[in-house]
């Protein structure tokens, strides 16, 4: 059995990376599995249990529930809710043993940190030397600087006696293509480090939807509950004076304004744009106004009890989520792995036995 471990940072998109091959090998006849060891505790609006995990459950219709694919859950807090380091360490392994029972292949997603429960020996890389699974980093890059984030973590990775098999660039910004394309996969290549893909920015699958705000906000969905599947590409705050919110909201399509509840001439401005949703912070119910003019145009509006100032911060919490029913998004996850990837170099990683 072959074992793939996708590991990056949170937002990087290796589960639509790892959906993508999943897909390809089941229709290449391979009897494919979903692992995440450590998965996502429920979000703020109380939706339960790990996403991705749900996902694959759904997608590739694997024989196990969302807790079995996914056993632990990172919280911040996580070291007082698994007390029993062994019996984390024996629910793990259990589940682990039970998902890759028969399996020709096993992708297994990593955690939103690849050291993410290293305090109980249950980070990426300690398990993937464990079971012996080759590494994928997949990388979303911004500037120079993520290359060497991944070339440090790879070293570790080897470093620990782990397999390595190379990076792959995902969500790659347009001023990025050629450097990944071409300086990075050679530094990369130097230190022996295939490039198995670069993907470029896919709206579709990169920019998330006003579902996964609410998710990390919570709140009150006072309006547009019908439009939580709206895009988000931009987020803008409206603490400016009114004179000048209707030219600052024009600049950018298919957001999010973030204001105060009692803002109610800022909120009916950024009504009269391109808005995803409008987030309302305080805990103030805005002028009926609002919600008015909101339903009128069939946006929106969450009422939440954090500030601004709070909201804006767990902002960094928001990343892009396919749904088992977002069919054009799984389709696209597929399609991009086939266009962007070395995808018989991946198929064949998956299916060859890591030896040690």
């Amino acid at each position: 059995m072959g074992k793939l471990y996708f590991v990056g940072a949170a937002g990087s998109g290796k589960t639509a990376v790892a959906l993508g091959l999943a897909l390809h090998l089941r229709d290449r006849g391979v009897a494919v599995r979903y692992f995440k060891p450590v998965g996502n505790p429920p979000g703020a609006a109380g939706t339960g249990g790990d996403r991705d995990a749900s996902l694959m459950q759904a997608v590739l219709a694997l024989p196990f529930s969302p807790e079995e694919l996914a056993p632990l859950t990172l919280g911040n807090y996580y070291l007082s809710t698994y007390r029993d380091h062994q019996a984390c360490r024996r629910l793990v392994e259990a589940a682990y043993a039970k998902v890759s029972d028969g399996a020709e292949a096993l992708l297994i997603d990593g955690a939103a940190r690849p050291w993410a429960m290293a305090a109980l020996g249950l980070d990426a890389f300690s398990l993937a030397r464990e079971w012996k699974a080759t590494l994928v980093y997949v990388l979303r890059p911004v500037s120079d600087r993520s290359l060497d984030e991944a070339l440090f973590l790879a070293g570790c990775a080897r470093e620990m006696g782990v397999k390595v098999a190379g990076v792959i660039f995902n969500d790659v910004p347009r001023v990025l293509l050629a450097k990944a394309d071409g300086l990075y996969r050679e530094i990369l290549a130097d230190r022996g480090l295939e490039t198995l893909g670069v993907i470029p920015h896919q709206v579709e699958l990169s920019a998330p939807t006003v579902a996964e705000f609410y998710e990390v906000l919570g709140g009150e969905i006072l309006t547009g509950e019908d439009k939580l599947g709206n895009v988000v590409e931009d987020v803008l705050v409206g603490a400016m004076t009114l004179e000048s919110a209707l030219a600052y909201f024009r600049r950018s399509a298919n957001k999010v304004v973030i204001t105060g509840g009692d803002r109610t001439e800022i909120a009916l401005a950024a009504l009269e744009t391109d808005i995803a949703a409008l987030i309302l912070t305080g805990g103030i119910y805005p002028d009926m106004k609002v919600i008015v003019r909101a339903a009128e145009k069939g946006v929106p509006v969450i009422l939440v009890h954090h500030d601004t100032y709070t909201v804006i911060n767990r902002l960094a919490e928001v990343s892009r989520v396919i749904r088992p029913g977002d069919e054009r998004a799984i389709s696209l996850a597929k399609e991009v792995v086939a266009a962007h990837c070395a995808l018989d170099r991946l198929v064949s990683l998956a299916i060859e036995a890591h030896e040690a």
